[in-house]
Formats: C-alpha cells, structure tokens, sequence
C-alpha cells in the first residue's frame, strides 16, 4: 500500500490552528476568576495516543514484511477496469477470486487481512475512549480559566495566519499539485519547503520569493501561537513547522 508519510506545509495550512479562533475569540471576555492558566490533565489522554501509535506500528509491520505481496495486489486493482462496481468492495472475497495471485500467495495476505482487521478493531476502541471532538469539557475549562490577553493575542496572531495563507491561496495549489506529484521514492525524510520552491519552474522567481517569504512568516505566527496554545492546555508536542491544532 502505497502512501506518501509527509503532507506539504501548503496543505497543512488549510489544516491549522482556525478551529480555536470563534473560541478564544468568544472566551476573551471571560474574568479569569482563579488568576491563572490550568493545563489540560493529559495522563490518560498521552497512555491512550502512545497505545494508538503503537498499534498504528504492528499496522506497519504487517505490511512491510509482506511488502511485495501488498504491491503486486495493488497493482492487480489497479489493473481492473474503470467501470468495476467497487460499492460493497471486499478485498478478501477479491483476493481469493483473483488468478493472478497463486494459492500461497493469497494465504499469505488473508492472514495478514485478519491481523490488520484485529488490529483496527483495536484502533477504534482506543480511538473511543478519547474525548469527543463536539464535547471536550477538559479543552472548554481550560479556555474558561486562560488569561484574556492571551486569548486575544491567540486570536490576533490566527487571524493574520489566515490572512497570509489567503494572500497567495492560488500558487499554494499550484505548489500542492506539484509536490503531490512528487515520485514515492522522493526524498521526502529531507524535505526542505524553500527549495522545494525554489525548484519549481513554473513559478516566476517573484511568486517564489513571496511564497517563501509567507512561509517564513508563517513557521513564526505557528511557533508563537505553539507557546500561547502551550500556557492554556499545557504540552500540545508543538514543534517547528505545524501545531498539532
């Protein structure tokens, strides 16, 4: 299974931190009754994502030691007609159905099929037992007791992130195309968005300077907000480049 690990910084910018804005914005009013910023209590919440991640390895494995397999499957469903019903498609009734796969061979990936399947019914009871994304009390009481000023810089800061994202949207997209296109044997462990720019001919050197300059503007709006976002709900794991909000 083919799957590039390193989203673009363009893309990740539609992605960010613009969920919090109505929030703080809504909340910077709010006395700050106990004079103080309390930290979401993460104990459970970090043993829950540790468990996740190492689920999301087994996952991995599994492939990886059958990558071979995995590669000549896909390249059989990419074989198939543009017209195939793949509705209620069922790769395990498709494996043992296909002749281009030999008895070993299907025996080997349905096992693994019934490993991964165990696997992501694992991946969904852990999943289960983190806070609902519509009804976080923990995320909503730290935001009652953080500091107004600092909820209006937040929301100061979020909202010229959206405007400098906004400023170029258009040769973003370009960008985005072009770094999706990129083969899955790139380089992509030493991915270096500037000269990834740089690189792309179809920019004047005028739109790679201001797209350079954006992201550069941008990599500081995010490590700013990182630390803002880190006084109210404590370790957000922020590190250069995109906030995990």
């Amino acid at each position: 299974m083919k799957k590039k690990t390193i989203l673009s910084f363009a893309l990740a910018l539609a992605l960010t931190v613009s969920a919090i804005g109505a929030s703080t914005a809504a909340l910077a009013a709010a006395p700050d009754t106990e004079g103080q910023t309390t930290a979401i209590a993460t104990e459970n919440e970090d043993a829950i994502w540790e468990q996740i991640e190492a689920v999301e390895e087994k996952s991995d494995a599994i492939f990886q030691r059958n990558a071979a397999l995995w590669e000549k499957l896909d390249e059989i469903c990419n074989a198939l007609p543009d017209d195939y019903d793949f509705t209620n498609f069922d790769e395990a009734a498709f494996i043992r159905s296909t002749n281009a796969l030999a008895e070993a061979e299907k025996e080997t990936l349905l096992a693994d099929i019934k490993e991964l399947n165990g696997l992501d019914a694992e991946m969904e009871a852990l999943y289960a037992q983190l806070p609902d994304c519509d009804n976080m009390p923990l995320y909503e009481k730290a935001l009652e007791k953080a500091d107004p000023k600092v909820l209006d810089e937040i929301d100061t800061l979020e909202q010229e992130y959206d405007r400098v994202c906004e400023k170029h949207a258009d040769l973003w997209d370009k960008v985005d195309e072009a770094y999706f296109d990129l083969p899955d044997d790139y380089d992509f462990d030493n991915y270096d968005e500037a000269a990834f720019i740089r690189s792309l001919s179809f920019l004047t050197d005028a739109e790679k300077d201001a797209l350079i300059a954006d992201y550069n503007r941008l990599v500081e709006l995010d490590n700013q907000l990182c630390k803002l976002y880190d006084t109210i709900w404590g370790d957000t794991g922020c590190e250069s480049g995109i906030c995990p909000f």
